[in-house]
């Protein structure tokens, strides 16, 4: 019974972590996209 319980507490945390690794993947996605934004507008000026 111990294992099952660690099995789901390791299942949950891998998935938690996958979950994080995901958001934060999109935050850097949204910041080069904003980066290369101010890099074009800079450009203009």
């Amino acid at each position: 019974m111990d294992w099952l319980v660690g099995a789901a507490i390791v299942l949950m945390i891998f998935f938690s972590i996958s979950m994080i690794e995901k958001t934060l993947k999109s935050i850097k996605e949204q910041n080069d996209t904003i980066i290369e934004l101010l890099k074009e507008l800079n450009k203009k000026s």
